[in-house]
């Protein structure tokens, strides 16, 4: 049987992952399965279960791809610039990528966190815990340039803005209302910012 690399593995490791979000993005988490996977990602049984143990693996590191794309933007702030805007910007780039129907995890993501404890998955708490942090490094930054107000909890500041942003993007998906306009929410989730922060 030949060797093959590390890097090989990494790479294979990642392209199923990368196959499955397509997959959880048509059918959901709750209705996709390991053949499903091993379809989308073009690999025989034995090549799926040598990378990944059940269907919860397979969604785990397809979480963790997503979530490596999307935190990003956030990470490094442009000091020369206004910061408001850009924290704006952000929110309304990440709401907005629920218009992608191709490439969306909204609904996964939603079916999976509601279906594990965060005990079950601690991949779960560390990717809040690291998402948090970012943004309170970025508010903190705001607050150092004197953009933003002393006198904000940041903390509970963090917490209120990642439920509102998973909120809209859930309400959105579902298309629960037929007459919002996503603009005019992301607008009026904007001025609430605003206010808090200015």
């Amino acid at each position: 049987m030949p060797q093959v690399s590390k890097e090989y593995l990494v790479t294979r490791r990642s392209n199923i992952a990368k196959s499955a979000i397509n997959v959880f993005s048509r059918k959901g988490y709750s209705n996709t399965s390991m053949k499903d996977i091993m379809n989308e990602a073009k690999v025989s049984r034995g090549g799926l279960y040598a990378h990944f143990e059940n269907i919860d693996s397979v969604f785990i590191a397809a979480l963790k791809y997503d979530d490596s794309l999307q935190v990003n933007q956030l990470l490094a702030p442009n000091i020369k610039e206004p910061l408001l805007p850009q924290l704006n910007d952000w929110i309304s780039e990440i709401v907005l990528s629920i218009q992608d129907k191709e490439i969306n995890l909204v609904r996964a993501k939603s079916e999976f966190f509601l279906a594990h404890n965060i005990e079950e998955v601690p991949y779960l708490r560390e990717r809040h815990e690291r998402l948090s942090h970012n943004i309170q490094q970025f508010i903190n930054i705001g607050i150092e340039k004197g953009e933003f107000q002393k006198h904000i909890d940041v903390s509970s500041f963090c917490e209120l803005l990642i439920s509102m942003i998973d909120g809209v993007m859930l309400h959105q998906y579902y298309q629960y209302s037929s007459s919002n306009n996503l603009s005019d929410i992301l607008n009026l989730v904007n001025k609430m910012i605003e206010n808090i922060l200015t």
